[in-house]
């Protein structure tokens, strides 16, 4: 294996095991950064390098867990803001097919602009170049896109939409806090 590679893994696995430990803290090191996190969700290992951060949510009654994934794909890469809204409303539609209307909002954190979209609904999640999933009925996606000087942070809170409101209110105070 090249050793460029395997150094670039070794920094990949310190970073992930540097953010699992301060998120069982309940603070969440992204970047140059530190958000709040509920005590009761739960740091995971990241599934892929873009994922700074990956938390299960647990849920409030029986049913599905959420998940809270961090992304950064490094500086001027993971495509414009509106497009990656755009991208995100596509994959949502109501019971007989049509398109959602999301909740947009903007706003700043410590002046970085800041760009909220909450969509519910029917989700067909895809990431990256992969595939749609098949749809799933009663999802909620906050998404919220961070413009660091570093390069865009963006949080996604997913899953069942029973489980993402009832987490709805910290997950923004999380986005809030960094």
């Amino acid at each position: 294996m090249n050793p460029l590679f395997r150094f670039a893994g070794a920094i990949a696995l310190t970073a992930t095991l540097i953010t699992q430990v301060q998120a069982a803290d309940k603070h969440l090191k992204v970047l140059d950064w530190s958000a709040q996190v509920p005590a009761n969700w739960i740091a995971e290992q990241p599934q892929s390098n873009y994922r700074l951060a990956q938390l299960r949510v647990p849920a409030p009654k029986a049913g599905a867990e959420g998940e809270v994934i961090v992304y950064y794909f490094g500086p001027n890469q993971g495509g414009p803001v509106q497009a990656n809204v755009e991208r995100w409303i596509s994959q949502f539609s109501t019971a007989d097919g049509k398109p959602v209307k999301p909740l947009i909002k903007t706003y700043a954190v410590k002046k970085m602009p800041v760009t909220t979209v909450e969509l519910n609904g029917s989700y067909a999640r895809s990431v990256g170049m992969q595939a749609s999933m098949a749809p799933r009925p009663d999802q909620t996606l906050l998404a919220a896109v961070v413009e660091t000087p570093k390069g865009n942070l963006t949080f996604h809170l997913h899953g069942p939409r029973s489980t993402v409101q009832a987490n709805k209110d910290a997950f923004w105070k999380m986005v809030r806090s960094l």
